[in-house]
């Protein structure tokens, strides 16, 4: 075979895999992508595309909690400045993670709260644009007129200090990536994922708030029991890797949660606790 046969073959089996690829990525990232609103009520939008972002809209203020990246980003600051008008505008962040964090840079001049970080730890993994201006190592009122929110820090869980938001009028939660509301969750090690203090958390939130609405850091908002069922996949997935006869059953029973191609799944979550 000649070289140059042998290279057209090469990059045709290339190709082929490029193909292969983009396929078997492509469902995920047309759902993680797609943005789509979510209106909780004429005053209260929750925006999806690489994570929820929740847009509050109060006597005193606008409030953003998540600021998205990329173009996704740029649209919910838009929105936001749109809705201000002459209002200040108040970004919170539930944590550190790109997606949560990356449309920062955009709200220059605005107050920009995340969980207490260590400060060392936070300049390794947002870049300064980006970074929050403010942290909050236990909890945060914000008086606004028509709504009382509350920022919680509740400490280590998905990551080193996850952060939940609750609208006490409206009896919503934004828990950030503590809840994912049926889609495997994301995993870090050095970002902090500690499942068994994760799992105390949601053991812990239904009895301290009284809830109606849930928003998910991944994933549509609904009901409280989005909780229970996400404190309930780790307990599944902490018995499928201590008893491996037990696995194939466990995986079975989350067939229709959606995985996220090289970072999340059922085998990466039993694999992460077995590791721990």
């Amino acid at each position: 075979m000649t070289l140059k046969r042998i290279l057209i073959s090469l990059g045709g089996l290339i190709l082929i895999l490029a193909l292969a690829f983009i396929l078997y990525m492509y469902p995920f990232y047309h759902f993680f992508f797609t943005v789509e609103n979510t209106v909780i009520d004429k005053d209260l939008t929750v925006l999806s595309g690489a994570g929820n972002s929740g847009l509050l809209v109060t006597d005193s203020a606008v409030v953003v909690i998540d600021t998205k990246m990329s173009s996704m980003a740029e649209k919910l600051y838009m929105l936001a400045r749109e809705k201000a008008g002459n209002k200040k505008i108040i970004v919170i962040n539930t944590h550190f993670h790109g997606d949560h964090v990356n449309g920062n840079k955009l709200y220059k001049g605005c107050p920009i709260y995340i969980g207490g970080y260590d400060n060392a730890f936070l300049a390794k993994q947002i870049d300064a644009k980006n970074r929050p201006t403010m942290l909050v190592k236990d909890s945060l009122t914000l008086l606004l007129g028509n709504e009382t929110l509350t920022m919680y820090n509740l400490g280590q869980g998905h990551t080193f200090d996850d952060m939940v938001v609750y609208l006490q009028n409206r009896k919503v939660l934004f828990t950030g990536d503590l809840v994912f509301n049926h889609i495997n969750p994301a995993l870090f090690k050095d970002g902090g994922t500690n499942i068994e203090k994760w799992e105390a958390i949601l053991k812990m939130i239904p009895n301290r708030w009284e809830i109606k609405t849930v928003v998910p850091g991944h994933g549509l908002p609904g009901g409280p029991n989005m909780i229970t069922e996400q404190e309930k996949y780790f307990e599944d997935m902490q018995t499928a890797a201590s008893q491996p006869d037990k696995a194939s059953e466990v995986k079975a029973r989350y067939k229709e949660w959606r995985d996220m191609p090289t970072m999340a799944s059922t085998s990466r979550t039993i694999d992460f606790i077995r590791e721990k």
